[in-house]
């Protein structure tokens, strides 16, 4: 997968950290060096070229088990839309 990330240069540089040393089901391939950009000068893209180290499973019964704000388990899909656990009203 081909990743554009858009922002400050420490927010770039950040969230390719977050992605190298954090889950590790992703491993990043190669990351680009940060390109200025045309229209504002306070932001740059870097681009990341990333692969999941094993294949998913389909998009459909992707599910991931997050706290809430509330501290509160919350179930969400691959999109972040909450998902009701089974026999929960």
């Amino acid at each position: 997968m081909k990743l554009r990330l858009t922002g400050s240069t420490a927010e770039c540089a950040r969230l390719v950290f977050l992605l190298r040393f954090g889950p590790p089901e992703l491993e990043v391939v190669e990351v680009s060096r940060p390109y200025p950009s045309r229209y504002n000068p306070a932001r740059v893209s870097v681009y990341a070229e990333v692969r999941l180290a094993r294949e998913p499973g389909p998009a459909e019964r992707t599910f991931y088990s997050l706290v809430g704000p509330d501290g509160r388990p919350l179930l969400v899909d691959a999109w972040g839309a909450s998902v009701r656990e089974r026999g929960e009203r």
